[in-house]
């Protein structure tokens, strides 16, 4: 049995004409003593107990779906439903929202739910009555967008989704004061969110409905989903069904090939270029700096580790493969991909520096970058591995070479016998250590290292396998971004073949 409610205070004598006592009250409205007070006509802030089947579900409430209902359902049947909700007469609410009428899915009831829909369902699943307040006020004053989203954002387990609904809401309504929508300022102050914070959840309603879905259900997250909004077409569309195409891309290179979304929106940037392969300029991928979430909607992080320089590389949190050489359909329309902010990267005059200091500095960005491949638990696909061992296989002089630069990865990163000073005992040692792991992952090891020491290698220009082993980087987990130096190194390759 639960503890019953207090009863309502009524207006003193005076103050409305009210009678001053509950008892005249009763006489007044001709109830007996077995009935109830409740009876009586009520008023804005009065505290009911009222029958959840008299309740209709507000059309205006986000929520996709009502979620861990199993344990609220047992608690309220144990203890009844101990936090009430809001409700406003069905008959006001239609008056002052009548956009709204068409959707309300029980009209001949007599009240309709603002805040507190999960502990409605569970009172209907149980039979306990439903304490709620009456805020016919809130219809008067048109102010129940705010009160669903004010609930929201003290309220977990809403998706970013869901969330981003409820401000759109908001953002639809029209003023009450005035014949006009809201002003994004006003969205802003009246959903209690900072302003960069509104501007993503709005945009994730941008994106094509699988991703939103993904993002739904927590298979991406709110930070990859609006990075993946800032793709555009050649037009500088988002909403387009080219960009959608492209954000859709980039969500199934997430999916299927466990990239990060920055080495998935640079695979996209390539696959608009059809030539790449053929030596093409392709246009230079520009880093998009993640988000920083402001709300507790953030569910994981895809920022580079301690001490990796931000523009060079960016390394997921989550595992994954890639590979070499799997070129989807290219789509009609090239990605564009937009800074965080939207604005276009300023254009300033190169200094002239020397070529091999910039060839050493780039040579450096993609060290950093396959250590951090080789960090991965899962690296690259087979095939991928295969390749690059068969290469040095058939070129025996990169071996020595190859081997003390990957010798040099692997102990830094703690992967194997580190008491092996020497890379030819280290490798004998992974060769009968029996851990399979290990062995790929060495073997890979010698055959990237070969592909960088070939790259790096000074008074040389660059041919067809340096340009694959920078691809390669870019569209990995890696997430590399293409110096300068190296963009021109590709397109002194595209005129020779011209």
């Amino acid at each position: 049995m639960t503890t019953p409610l207090p009863r309502p205070k009524r207006k003193k004598k005076g103050e409305g004409g009210g009678s001053g006592t509950l008892r005249a009250d009763r006489e007044k409205a001709g109830l007996t003593g077995s009935q109830d007070i409740h009876a009586l006509p009520p008023e804005d802030g009065e505290l009911l107990e009222l029958d959840p089947e008299t309740i209709s579900p507000n059309p205006m409430n986000m929520r996709l779906e009502l979620r861990d209902m199993d344990a609220m359902i047992a608690d309220v049947g144990e203890r009844g439903v101990h936090t009430p909700g809001i409700v406003m007469h069905t008959k006001v609410f239609v008056e002052c929202y009548p956009q709204w009428a068409s959707r309300v899915k029980h009209p001949d009831r007599t009240f309709i739910l603002g805040p507190g829909h999960r502990r409605h369902a569970a009172a209907l699943a149980t039979g306990r009555v439903m304490p709620a307040v009456l805020r016919d006020d809130l219809a008067r004053d048109r102010r129940v967008e705010e009160e669903l989203v004010s609930e929201n954002n003290s309220r977990a387990g809403l998706s970013p989704i869901e969330q981003a609904l409820a401000i759109d809401l908001l953002r639809q309504r029209v003023h009450e004061d005035e014949d006009r929508a809201l002003s994004f300022d006003e969205v802003v102050e009246r959903a209690g969110y900072t302003a960069g914070t509104v501007s993503k959840y709005l945009a994730l309603l941008k994106l094509p409905q699988d991703v939103q879905q993904a993002i739904h259900i927590g298979d991406l997250s709110m930070r990859a989903g609006y990075s993946l909004s800032l793709l555009k077409d050649a037009d500088g569309k988002k909403e387009s069904p080219e960009a959608h195409t492209l954000q859709l891309r980039g969500w199934q290179l997430m999916r299927d090939e466990k990239l990060s979304v920055e080495a998935a929106k640079n695979r996209v940037a390539l696959e608009g270029q059809q030539q790449f392969h053929a030596g093409k300029s392709p246009a230079a991928p520009v880093a998009v700096p993640e988000p920083r979430e402001e709300s507790s909607a953030q569910t994981r992080e895809d920022q580079a580790p301690s001490g990796a320089t931000p523009k060079a590389v960016t390394s997921p949190s989550d595992g994954g493969e890639t590979g070499q050489g799997e070129t989807a359909a290219a789509p009609a329309a090239v990605a564009v991909i937009e800074t965080a902010d939207g604005a276009a990267p300023a254009a300033s005059p190169a200094p002239v520096v020397d070529p091999e200091v910039l060839r050493k500095a780039a040579a450096d960005q993609r060290d950093l970058a396959c250590r951090l491949l080789l960090a991965e638990e899962r690296f690259a696909k087979g095939a991928e591995s295969n390749a690059r061992l068969v290469t040095v296989v058939l070129n025996p002089n990169e071996w020595k070479q190859a081997a003390a630069k990957a010798h040099g990865w692997l102990v830094e990163l703690k992967k194997g016998p580190s008491s092996k000073k020497r890379p030819t005992d280290y490798f004998a040692a992974v060769a009968v250590s029996e851990d399979s792991g290990l062995m790929h992952r060495a073997a890979f090891a010698i055959g990237l290292a070969a592909d960088e020491v070939r790259a790096a290698q000074p008074d040389r220009a660059w041919d067809a396998r340096d340009v694959a082993h920078v691809q390669f980087l870019a569209t990995s987990r890696a997430s590399y971004q293409l110096s300068e130096w190296e963009q021109q190194q590709v397109e002194l390759l595209s005129r020779g073949k011209q």
